[in-house]
């Protein structure tokens, strides 16, 4: 007998209350006969090709402090004696189906994020720091590259230290008390990738250009709380890109990370065409660096 089974698990007990917030979901659960009644397995070697398909609602696999989603596969062999039955379990990864054709298409085209923080003290002002995050597209599928663009427009008196470019994932789970039976929801932020860009001088403008970041092939795509239709997902994946500065420059962007391109094949090809002419431009066209020499005198 071979049993499938996928089931989703979230729990933790609050500190302050001390109460018991478990929820539990079974995905998946089937049972394949490998042999008739009354037959029996051969001396030697003997295959048998198993088939199950996994339904397009479940969860990608998943394992953390809070939740875990996971798949396995388990073989009863049950003899005539105790002795020579066994049983054996084997874990099984899943990752659920999504495309391009899944998203809006406005999600697919340039953007330019822009942000500004305004430094105040006693209501006096000291400047303000202008932010500007370009990139190419939000959505990205799994072994991809995001490649951003970071202009920081710095007219404060104060350099900024420490500027960052962070790839992270956040991750809601959420469960329901043992017996009140009241849904608590709990937010985790894990940092996938950092790359340090430097420092920014006081009164500058400085551009960041081509920085990469993977998105790891392993990791779950993006899954969303409302999954469409059911109930809604005990655990919700979502990624963001993030700029870090000192002191207290913080911006999000939220990206949607699918686990395939487009499911047409045409358009597969025609974007990944168009993806690779877009970059030999960018490198053709791409500026010399040069230094102003009247600014950087009067800087100093």
């Amino acid at each position: 007998m071979v049993e499938v089974k996928g089931i989703g698990r979230t729990g933790w007990v609050n500190i302050h209350t001390d109460k018991i917030f478990e929820t539990e979901r079974v995905y998946l659960d089937t049972r394949i006969p490998i042999l008739q009644r009354g037959e029996c397995i051969e001396m030697g070697k003997t295959q048998y090709p198993i088939q199950v398909k996994i339904p397009e609602e479940c969860l990608s696999s998943y394992e953390s402090q809070f939740g875990t989603i996971r798949y396995q596969m388990k073989i009863d062999l049950i003899a005539t004696t105790e002795q020579a039955s066994c049983s054996e379990i084997f874990p099984i990864v899943v990752l659920s189906r999504s495309f391009f054709d899944d998203i809006p298409a406005n999600i697919m085209s340039p953007i330019d994020f822009k942000d500004e923080v305004d430094f105040t003290c006693c209501s006096l002002p000291f400047g303000c720091v202008s932010v500007v995050v370009s990139l190419p597209r939000t959505a990205y599928r799994l072994g991809e590259t995001v490649e951003a663009q970071v202009t920081i427009n710095n007219r404060t008196r104060k350099g900024l230290k420490e500027v960052t470019l962070q790839l992270g994932m956040k991750t809601q789970f959420e469960a329901r008390s043992r017996y009140e039976h009241v849904n608590e929801k709990k937010l985790s932020e894990q940092l996938i990738e950092m790359i340090p860009l430097g420092a920014v001088r006081a009164r500058c403008r400085m551009e960041f250009e081509k920085c990469h970041i993977r998105i790891p092939d392993g990791a779950p795509p993006t899954q969303n709380y409302n999954m469409g239709g059911g109930e809604a997902a005990i655990i919700a994946i979502h990624y963001i890109l993030k700029m870090t500065a000192i002191p207290g420059i913080e911006c999000e962007i939220p990206l949607i990370v699918t686990s395939r391109g487009y499911s047409d094949s045409n358009k597969q090809a025609a974007f990944v065409l168009h993806t690779r002419r877009g970059k030999n431009q960018n490198d053709a066209n791409q500026k010399r660096h040069t230094r102003n020499i009247i600014e950087h005198k009067s800087l100093l």
